[in-house]
């Protein structure tokens, strides 16, 4: 049996040599070569993961049996909601697009790309249909991924003249919370291992949810910043 630390170090290894963590679209927003256009597309396909996220998160928490784990997702879930007095964090993701002139569509009225709908169906059937162990490992890359994600968009949206101190709030309150959103799931998921079993559920899940994302980001690379050419 591999010990706990060692599979949290091999684990991080293998999630972070994913395109999900690192990938071209991400380089794209840190070298300022999106464009407003480009926004207006990402911010729709971006609104239906994020907006979604919370309320799967919270089917995957009335799923569990162990309250230490049910814990540690309802701090995520409460975060991502604006915590008790907080401004729900979608809500702000679309405070930071409105001075670019960027109109988040509501769900279900933009169109979404293939690669989107399949992470959102992706999510929802890992966290409500599948093992514990391997929700769980999702959950843990959706939050390995977020501070390089967060980080990125931040470099790219700071750079538009229409920007404000005030709209880049979803990107700075997000700088600070992802370090805390892994050290939640880290813990949940710390409650599940000790067996080769759950390790291997756990990977799995894990890098499942990482080709599910890098898909997503490759797919958004590839509508905005290198369209394909036309004749």
């Amino acid at each position: 049996m591999q010990p706990t630390e060692e599979f949290f170090d091999a684990l991080n290894r293998d999630v972070k040599a994913t395109e999900c963590v690192e990938n071209p679209f991400f380089a794209a927003f840190r070298n300022g070569e999106i464009t407003v256009e480009d926004v207006k597309v990402f911010a729709d396909q971006y609104y239906l993961y994020i907006r979604t996220f919370p309320q799967i998160l919270a089917g995957l928490s009335h799923r569990v049996e162990d309250e230490k784990i049910r814990k540690e997702l309802a701090k995520t879930i409460v975060s991502e909601l604006g915590g008790s007095e907080g401004e729900i964090h979608f809500r702000l993701f679309e405070k930071s697009c409105a001075p670019l002139g960027v109109k988040i569509a509501d769900i279900g009225e933009a169109d979404y790309l293939p690669e989107t709908v399949a992470l959102v169906d992706g999510i929802k059937k890992m966290f409500l249909e599948g093992s514990i162990e391997s929700a769980l490992g999702g959950h843990y890359t959706i939050e390995l991924s977020g501070l390089p994600m967060i980080a990125s968009f931040y470099e790219g949206f700071r750079l538009f003249p229409e920007s404000t101190v005030e709209s880049l709030e979803y990107f700075y309150l997000h700088l600070l919370i992802e370090r805390e959103h892994v050290e939640w799931i880290h813990d949940a998921v710390e409650q599940v291992t000790g067996a080769d079993e759950a390790h291997a559920e756990i990977r799995k899940g894990a890098l499942e949810m990482a080709a599910l994302l890098g898909n997503f980001w490759r797919a958004l690379y590839a509508k905005t910043v290198k369209q394909p050419v036309t004749a």
